[in-house]
């Protein structure tokens, strides 16, 4: 059976994934990571330490393994494939970067000041009362951390190491990120990059089924 592992994104868990979970229970083992300083997680987080975590379930896994990850997700997909070489037998990368967008320096300095109330409003508004509650039990502390890891980051020198059949995704409303989408599919040995019609960041909440049917059909 194959393990499918699905990495959340920034101030998100499991719940994130609920959909997924649910629509592959039977049919794949699926398991979530909780990164760093997220759910149960005890932090600080940092990449080296959320890439831990997840080559921690590619070698717990039993058979083949699916390498799912959303927004911060991807990057630390990325980062464990790297680590993992031969081990990943399909990676799916989602909205990710291999390096920080011009907005991200946007994005940390409204963030340092907006008190943690609005930022729990944001959160809610794009994922949900779960989106809301989680990005509360991360603190703002966790939040501006991984921003700040983020805006150090560079993949691009490593992109060509990964080995595993590779598919990058991005919706097609997800604007700040589409560059940066079709730089990782280009940096991605053999890489396919698809840009989905009428989708946002987060789009395996907008369009479970959709998504779903990826990770099963890739």
């Amino acid at each position: 059976m194959e393990t499918v592992i699905l990495v959340p994104a920034l101030a998100t868990t499991a719940r994130l994934w609920r959909p997924q979970i649910e629509a592959l229970a039977g049919t794949h083992e699926v398991v979530v990571p909780a990164l760093p300083g997220h759910g149960a997680a005890p932090g600080p987080f940092t990449l080296a330490a959320a890439t831990r975590t997840v080559t921690a379930a590619i070698d717990a896994a039993a058979g083949p393994v699916l390498l799912c990850g959303i927004s911060l997700g991807a990057t630390v997909a990325a980062l464990a494939c790297l680590e993992r070489p031969g081990r990943v037998g399909r990676l799916v990368l989602s909205g990710g970067v291999a390096h920080p967008p011009p907005a991200l320096a946007v994005q940390r300095a409204i963030s340092a000041v907006l008190p943690m109330a609005v930022l729990a409003r944001i959160a809610g508004a794009q994922q949900g009362p779960d989106g809301a509650a989680d990005l509360r039990a991360v603190g703002k502390g966790t939040y501006l951390a991984a921003l700040r890891e983020l805006a150090h980051l560079d993949l691009r020198p490593r992109l060509a190491g990964i080995d595993a059949p590779t598919l990058v995704v991005c919706g097609e409303r997800d604007r700040v990120n589409l560059p940066l989408s079709r730089e990782l599919a280009a940096g991605i040995p053999g890489a396919e990059l698809r840009i989905i019609p009428g989708a946002g960041h987060l789009w395996n909440l907008e369009q479970p089924a959709e998504f779903t049917d990826l990770l099963r059909t890739r």
